[in-house]
C-alpha cells in the first residue's frame, strides 16, 4: 500500500480479492451526499483498507429491540394486523447470518439489507432522539437524503417504485429500557416516496457508482487508487493517521526485537508498579504536608513571615507572601485596579533535607545517671 501525501490518495498494489458491495449505507457516501461518511471512507470500507470495529452501543441495542415493535405496530395501523408488512427475516424465512448479511446474493455490485416490506413497497425503519437531523431548512420534518437514498436503492433492487421511511422518536429513558417502549402515532411518522418521481435520474446515480467502483476498486489498470481524502474532514484525517502506523510482530523468540521486549517488559512492569505505589504515597504525603502547614501557620505571630521546624532529616518551613485577590486584568482595563485592589497573604510549605553533617546530634543519658538524687551537681 502506498500513501501519497501530496496527491492525498492511497494506491493498492492490486485490487482487493473480495471487495464489499455498494449497500444502502455506502450508496450516499460514494455519491458524496452523506455528511457522516466521505467517498474516501467508503472506499476504505469497500476495499478493506480500513474499517472502524463495530461496537454495539445502547442506541444500536435499543434499535434491535424496538424495530420489530415498530414493524408490528405499522402492520396493525396500515394493514389491520394481517401480516402484510413483515420484517426481512420473517419475509425471507432466514436469519441475517444465514443470508450472510446480504438480501441480494445474486447481485454482483449492489446489495444490502432492507428492514421490512410488503408486496408493493419496501420500508426503512429508523429510530433516533436527534429529531434535528430530520429537520429541513424550512423547519419541516423530512428524511435526510442519505436515508432516502437507502430506501431508493432497495426499492430499485426489489423492482419496486414505492418506498417508505419511518421515523420513531425516542427519549433517553427508551434507550435504558427499550423493552418497555410502545410505538404510537405520537412517536412514529411515515414518509412515502415514489422512486420514479423522487429520483427521475436514478439510473445516472447507479452508473456513477458503477464507474466509481471500476475506477477505484476493481481497477482494470492493475492497481486500486482511492479517491482523494479531504484534509478538512476529521474522519479522513484519522484514517490516514491510523494507516501510517506500521504494526509489526516479532518473527520468533530468536528475533532480536522479541529478545529485547522480553528483557524490557518485566522491568517496565516492575517500575510501573513501583511508580503506582509512589503516586499513592505522594497523595498521602501531600495531605500530611497540608496538615503540618496548618499547624505551623497557627503558631505564627502577626509579624512573622516565616516559621521553621527542624526534624530528624528535614527542615519544614512555611512562608507568607502578599497575594492579590482581584481580577487584575479586568480592573486595569477599566481603570479601577488601584481603587479595588486588595492584598492578603498566601503561604507555602517546603521541606529541605538536612545534610548529614549538619544533622543535630542526640545524646542519650545513661540510665544510671537519670533521676534527681543521683544526678551529679555542677561543681562536684
Amino acid at each position: 500500500m502506498d500513501i501519497d501525501l501530496r496527491e492525498r490518495v492511497i494506491t493498492l498494489p492490486k485490487p482487493p480479492r473480495r471487495p464489499k458491495k455498494i449497500t444502502g449505507t455506502r450508496f450516499a457516501p460514494i455519491l458524496g451526499l452523506s455528511p457522516w461518511q466521505s467517498p474516501f471512507e467508503a472506499w476504505c470500507d469497500v476495499t478493506g483498507t480500513y474499517q472502524e470495529p463495530f461496537e454495539d452501543t445502547i442506541y444500536t441495542a435499543a434499535g434491535k429491540i424496538i424495530e420489530p415493535k415498530v414493524i408490528a405496530w405499522l402492520d396493525r395501523r396500515y394493514y389491520f394486523g394481517r401480516g402484510r408488512l413483515k420484517g426481512a427475516e420473517e419475509w425471507l424465512g432466514r436469519t441475517k447470518r444465514e443470508l450472510r448479511y446480504d438480501h441480494f446474493p445474486r447481485e454482483k455490485l449492489f446489495g444490502g439489507m432492507w428492514d421490512a416490506r410488503t408486496e408493493g413497497s419496501v420500508w426503512e425503519v429508523k429510530t433516533t432522539k436527534r429529531v434535528e437531523d430530520w429537520m429541513g431548512g424550512d423547519g419541516a420534518l423530512r428524511p435526510p437524503e442519505y436515508y432516502k437514498l437507502q430506501g431508493a436503492l432497495y426499492a430499485w433492487l426489489l423492482g419496486l417504485d414505492d418506498f417508505r421511511l419511518t421515523l420513531t422518536v425516542l427519549r433517553e429513558g427508551d434507550y435504558a429500557h427499550p423493552e418497555d417502549f410502545l410505538p404510537s402515532a405520537d412517536n412514529t411518522m411515515v414518509f412515502r416516496f415514489s422512486l420514479a418521481s423522487e429520483y427521475p435520474h436514478f439510473a445516472d446515480m447507479l452508473q456513477y457508482c458503477r464507474d466509481w467502483y471500476a475506477r477505484h476498486v476493481t481497477a482494470a489498470a492493475g492497481s486500486a487508487v482511492s479517491p482523494p481524502w479531504d484534509e478538512g474532514r476529521k474522519g479522513d484525517r484519522d484514517i490516514v493517521a491510523a494507516l501510517r502506523v506500521n504494526h509489526i510482530a516479532p518473527a520468533s523468540g530468536s528475533d532480536r526485537i522479541a529478545q529485547l521486549l522480553g528483557a524490557i517488559e518485566p522491568m517496565q512492569r516492575e517500575l510501573d508498579e513501583r511508580q503506582a505505589g509512589i503516586a499513592e504515597g505522594e497523595k498521602i504525603l501531600k495531605a500530611l504536608k497540608e496538615q503540618l502547614k496548618a499547624e505551623l501557620e497557627a503558631r505564627m505571630g502577626t509579624t512573622d513571615n516565616r516559621i521553621m521546624v527542624t526534624g530528624r532529616a528535614y527542615v519544614a518551613e512555611v512562608r507568607r507572601a502578599a497575594a492579590s485577590g482581584v481580577d487584575i486584568e479586568a480592573l486595569k482595563a477599566d481603570g479601577l485596579y488601584e481603587k479595588y485592589r486588595r492584598t492578603g497573604t498566601t503561604s507555602k510549605i517546603t521541606l529541605r533535607r538536612i545534610p548529614n553533617e549538619a544533622q543535630p546530634v542526640r545524646r542519650e543519658i545513661p540510665a544510671d545517671s537519670r533521676g534527681g538524687a543521683d544526678r551529679p551537681h555542677r561543681g562536684d
